[in-house]
């Protein structure tokens, strides 16, 4: 395929336009034996809250220069939450993960490094007009509308095959979204069933 990389732990270097980019492959590496370690029917949940848990510990974290963050994410693990002496709210707060910076007074924010969407369901629940990956998609939408340093996109599909079809719907809705400014970056991460390991690419809107 020509447009995804396939990680590979002999190949963990990243050819990524940004650090944060770069990191969050890195870590979504880092989590690959334990992402397929596990048996039987909740599979699902488990593979996202490690996901979650992992890009929510990456937000508090001192960065080379970059601050600690503030974090909204649901489904993160009952440790980490701040009713249970942990340092988050598991809350959604439009999208299913973002990292923010406060400003000085309440409820003024000053910078959205980070939006996320995770799904795992590429067909939308009660869809009726039966378009392939649409829950994906659904979903996906969520981010052109986020104004943020990083749209981050994490799904699964049956087949490595499936990807290359979403690649070219992705960039031609970020192409065609007016409201999105030149260099505006999107970050995707796939699961395909058939592998043990996951592929990445990058967009970034331009205009020819």
């Amino acid at each position: 395929m020509d447009n995804w990389i396939a990680f590979s732990d002999k190949n963990k270097r990243t050819k990524l336009s940004s650090l944060l980019s770069r990191i969050i492959v890195e870590e979504m590496g880092n989590l690959i034996e334990n992402f397929y370690g596990f048996e039987g029917d909740k599979i699902r949940p488990r593979q996202t809250r490690l996901i979650k848990d992992r890009l929510s510990l990456l937000g508090k974290r001192k960065m080379k220069g970059k601050p600690k963050y503030q974090v909204y994410a649901n489904g993160i693990s009952e440790n980490l939450r701040q009713e249970n002496g942990g340092p988050f709210k598991n809350a959604e707060w439009l999208y299913d993960m973002h990292w923010y910076l406060d400003g000085d007074e309440p409820y003024t924010t000053t910078t959205v490094p980070l939006v996320m969407e995770c799904e795992w369901n590429p067909v939308l629940r009660g869809e009726k007009l039966k378009v392939p990956f649409s829950g994906i998609k659904y979903d996906f939408q969520k981010l052109l509308l986020a104004n943020a340093e990083l749209r981050l996109m994490i799904f699964k599909v049956r087949k490595t095959i499936d990807l290359e079809n979403l690649y070219h719907y992705f960039r031609k809705n970020i192409e065609n979204y007016k409201h999105l400014p030149n260099g505006s970056e999107f970050l995707f991460i796939s699961f395909p069933k058939d592998q043990k390991t996951f592929f990445y690419c990058e967009i970034l809107k331009s205009i020819y």
